[in-house]
């Protein structure tokens, strides 16, 4: 998304992970499974808090 402005979720830690998503575009292939990895593994520790 780098010519468009991403909207926020209202959540300061998922926009935090979804930012890792920012110049993938720009990065080799097989980067990319540790980018998405990395982001979702975030994404999975906030809904986990959000259930405490």
């Amino acid at each position: 998304m780098e010519d468009e402005e991403r909207t926020s979720t209202g959540d300061q830690a998922v926009d935090a992970a979804l930012t890792a998503l920012d110049g993938l575009d720009d990065r080799p292939v097989r980067e990319h499974v540790a980018v998405f990895d990395a982001v979702h593994g975030a994404l999975a520790d906030r809904l986990a808090e959000t259930r405490d």
